[in-house]
């Protein structure tokens, strides 16, 4: 067989057959351990005399349980190249360029590719709340922001690309109200409520009704503040903020002292506005903290 292989010319198909075996001794095959003849000898030997020109890598030396036990073992390449593929994460990253409040956009420039990625705030939060809310949208972001997002074609222009799913670069969701709207929106709610009440004891006689619609109008109208309660993320931060607005107010009015007749009258104003925020905030469960 061997001889036939060497003469025929298919010199490489047998040195691929040689590799496969692993290697040869003098007289035996070390896998299949299987004697040679010496005619099958003597044709092996020619065959590696004529192929010595060609640079060939040394097969490696492998017992049979060495190879049994590998058979199913996966490569070195496969494996790093699995690893890889793990660690690839889904998210871009870059910077907001500049903000449309008007007209609710925004821009990113992607940091690797410096292409510009246009951001529309109802895409910032995919989640079926945010949809719904999608009208009252106002996120947290300033430009310079970095952020990390996922990038899709816009559904209404595909040769532009869109961000979405967008957060802060290290994970943290970027809030989609301000304090103020939120708090603005917990207001109507409540504001709704006590008008559908009113609707409700108008126009039912029954108890039993008037106790139903009372309870689904609760829901509808807590389910609205709960979400914008969840968009005030950093207790400390928004109480700081509240209370850097009142400082502002008092340095306004005493820069201005020599306009004011009751300086002092204006600085209560100031200040029971913020104490009103305060409180206000605090019914969103929103605290300082760390004070103990």
């Amino acid at each position: 067989m061997f001889g036939t292989m060497a003469s025929t010319g298919n010199k490489q198909l047998f040195l691929q057959f040689g590799r496969n075996i692993s290697y040869f001794t003098g007289r035996s095959c070390a896998l299949y351990r299987c004697p040679l003849q010496q005619s099958q000898q003597h044709h092996v030997n020619r065959f590696f005399s004529s192929a010595a020109a060609i640079e060939v890598e040394e097969p490696v030396k492998r017992t049979y349980g060495e190879i049994i036990s590998n058979r199913n073992k996966p490569s070195e390449d496969h494996v790093e190249k699995s690893d890889v593929q793990k660690k690839q994460s889904p998210f871009t990253y870059g910077h907001i360029r500049w903000i449309d409040r008007e007209k609710g956009c925004a821009m990113i420039r992607d940091e690797v590719s410096n292409e510009r990625i246009f951001l529309h705030f109802n895409y910032i939060d995919t989640s079926e709340t945010a949809q719904l809310n999608a009208k009252i949208i106002n996120p947290v972001i300033s430009p310079g922001l970095r952020v990390r997002f996922q990038v899709r074609p816009n559904p209404n222009n595909h040769a532009v690309m869109t961000a979405y799913d967008v957060q802060r670069w290290n994970g943290d969701k970027i809030p989609l109200l301000h304090y103020k709207d939120a708090l603005t929106i917990a207001l109507k709610a409540r504001a709704w409520l006590g008008h559908r009440c009113y609707e409700i004891l108008d126009e039912e006689q029954d108890a039993a009704a008037i106790s139903d619609k009372i309870r689904l109008a609760y829901e509808e109208s807590n389910k609205l503040t709960e979400w914008a309660r969840s968009q005030l993320v950093d207790s400390n931060n928004i109480i700081r903020e509240c209370k850097a607005e009142l400082g502002n107010e008092v340095f306004d009015i005493l820069e201005n002292i020599y306009q004011i007749d009751d300086v002092q009258r204006k600085v209560e104003e100031a200040f029971f506005r913020c104490e009103r925020t305060l409180k206000e905030l605090e019914l969103l469960g929103i605290r300082e903290e760390g004070n103990d």
